[in-house]
């Protein structure tokens, strides 16, 4: 095995780092999660020995790259975490630094980070800078002890850093317990021809902000979970990074139930405004008119379903509108449904693209921005049940995020979906 040269970049490959001019070490390692495995080549591998990790317990720790002469560092890519999908055993206050000596070291402080949130990020530089060794220092771990399962370091601060595809599955339950319905939206995704490796990283509403999207590599999608708790017992104050997003309209995102519901409510009233439910609003002066119960066959408490209508399983839903992710289902088909709750009225800047099939209960099954690709969709496509119809959802809406270009500050508006012919 040799060093792998792409473009300006120089990737050391597998155990012959050290004979291609890169020697990699640490202040420790974690049995054979070695010093080396951050530097084979393979990106994504959680475990040893393709992955390095400090000794737990530890105060701080270290990692470092000496190259065989000095070179120009404008840009690096580090993949972090323990963990597939979480950001869990990963580095969360760190410096990237440079030494021409590995003895007196500069911090590249374009790379301090303080709160690290991602398992995927590259650092560009202001200008590159020359060294020979090439060091993160660690103070701070999120869990026992930080991973580096790759590090790449590329010459100009420009250069063209080739990753795959990658989504964020957001948890909008009240508990920050993960994981929560994300693998299930992951899973469905691998089964799209095209993503079968697509790599993820699963969060908590209150990770998920605008911040946090615009770090590169930019993921290509979000989705949304639904949820259990009511509306009027939810914390706001977490989805206000949310509401950033969705403002500013660069991400595709799909929302399913509950996540569903929070995009109309965060549209037609914020974070910033109260919330009720059905049970406990002042039906003169509600606080969410956007949301509202199926219905209710007698008294109960907020957040009490026993007494509420539900709509569960596969239920027949039907096109209003003519959009792309809905393209090649027919005008009548089959998903799957769980919920009590629903979306009351479209809101504004929004249209109807799908509403109830035969004996549905529930008018508002997904809306549409009218000029992004951002969906609230009150039905399932992550869960089992309707896999035909979640399967050509999930790939029709993948294959419009990828042509929208991802995460995308200057995204071209799409056209509204027209309204279908009726007869």
């Amino acid at each position: 095995m040799v060093a792998a040269i792409v473009g300006f970049s120089l990737v050391a490959v597998g155990e012959a780092a050290q004979a291609a001019g890169l020697q990699a070490s640490s202040s420790s390692s974690d049995g054979t999660w070695m010093p080396v495995g951050a530097t084979d080549g393979r990106r994504f591998e959680t475990h040893a020995p393709h992955a390095w990790r400090g000794k737990s317990g530890e105060k701080s720790w270290w990692w470092q790259v000496r190259f065989d002469k000095a070179r120009p560092v404008g840009a690096i890519l580090q993949i972090v975490g323990d963990d597939s999908i979480l950001f869990h055993g990963a580095p969360r206050q760190y410096v990237w630094q440079g030494s021409l000596d590995g003895q007196s070291w500069t911090d590249l402080e374009e790379t301090r980070t303080d709160h690290e949130r991602r398992t995927f990020r590259i650092h560009r530089l202001a200008k590159p800078q020359t060294w020979q060794y090439l060091r993160m220092n660690i103070a701070k771990s999120e869990g026992p002890a930080p991973t580096l399962r790759e590090v790449e370091i590329y010459d100009t601060t420009n250069s063209k850093i080739d990753f795959p595809a990658w989504i964020i599955p957001v948890s909008t339950e009240e508990s920050q317990t993960l994981p929560f319905q994300g693998p299930e939206f992951i899973a469905l995704v691998r089964q799209c021809a095209g993503y079968q490796d697509v790599q993820a990283q699963h969060v908590w509403l209150d990770n998920f902000d605008a911040a946090f999207v615009a770090v590169e590599p930019r993921p290509l999608c979000a989705f949304l979970s639904g949820n259990l708790a009511e509306w009027c017992q939810r914390t706001r104050e977490p989805w206000r990074g949310t509401q950033e997003i969705l403002r500013d309209g660069r991400l595709p995102m799909w929302a399913s139930c509950g996540g569903a519901q929070g995009l109309a409510i965060l549209t037609a009233v914020g974070v910033d405004k109260p919330w009720d439910c059905p049970r406990c609003r002042d039906p003169k002066h509600p606080k969410l008119p956007v949301y509202t119960h199926i219905g209710h066959t007698g008294p109960g408490k907020c957040g009490e379903y026993g007494a509420c209508i539900f709509e569960t399983g596969p239920k027949f839903v039907r096109q209003v509108a003519k959009d792309p992710a809905f393209e090649g289902l027919p005008a009548e088909f089959e998903t799957m449904e769980s919920h009590c709750g629903q979306i009351e009225y479209v809101p504004e800047g929004w249209t109807l693209v799908v509403t109830n099939g035969r004996n549905g209960k529930t008018k508002t099954q997904c809306i549409r921005i009218n000029d992004r690709p951002i969906y609230a969709a009150q039905f399932h496509i992550e869960m089992l049940g309707t896999p035909d119809s979640s399967r050509k959802i999930m790939s029709n809406f993948l294959t419009l995020a990828k042509s929208w270009g991802g995460y995308n500050e200057h995204g071209r508006r799409l056209p509204p979906p027209l309204p279908l012919e009726t007869k």
